[in-house]
């Protein structure tokens, strides 16, 4: 039996499903890279005359802007989705479109140590030549694995996600 719906629930049902990055994520991170910035450029600047401890503290300075750029850009493109997750597949940020029958794995990687938030990562494996592995980070987008994962099954089985069958 189905549940009667209207025909804009219908349609809406059909179209792919947007998943945008995370304001209040991406502005957290921004101030947590800032503030580790900030943190280590002080210890680099103090260790001036130490090579070693200066090169040390340099690079995890440099690691923390890297950080920080990667929160800062995204916050420019809020309006434009992340992943795109339809009928037809998955499309990415870069607008790679990867169809569900070319897919070997789809997993979605949610990495922790000691309840720290390591790495959140989508990695589609595929049959085409290239790529072979597409990777995406999802740390900051507004999802979590278990809406990633019921959304790829929706709509990789070609059911609708409001059916009820």
């Amino acid at each position: 039996m189905e549940i009667y719906r209207s025909p804009q629930m219908k349609k809406k049902a059909q179209e792919p499903h947007a998943i945008y990055y995370s304001r209040f994520k991406l502005i957290a991170g921004a101030l947590l890279w800032t503030l580790a910035l900030a943190f280590f450029g002080v210890l680099t600047w103090r260790a001036m005359g130490q090579t070693g401890a200066m090169a040390f503290s340099a690079f995890i300075t440099l690691g923390a802007a890297v950080m920080l750029f990667k929160c800062v850009k995204p916050l420019g493109s809020l309006d434009k989705p992340a992943l795109l997750i339809g009928r037809e597949g998955i499309r990415f940020e870069d607008g790679l479109l990867i169809a569900w029958n070319e897919m070997e794995e789809n997993v979605y990687f949610n990495q922790s140590y000691m309840g720290i938030p390591i790495l959140k990562l989508v990695q589609v494996k595929t049959t085409l030549d290239k790529p072979k592995v597409k990777k995406q980070r999802v740390a900051a987008l507004d999802m979590d694995s278990d809406k990633y994962l019921a959304l790829c099954d929706t709509y990789s089985q070609g059911t609708m996600p409001t059916d009820a069958r």
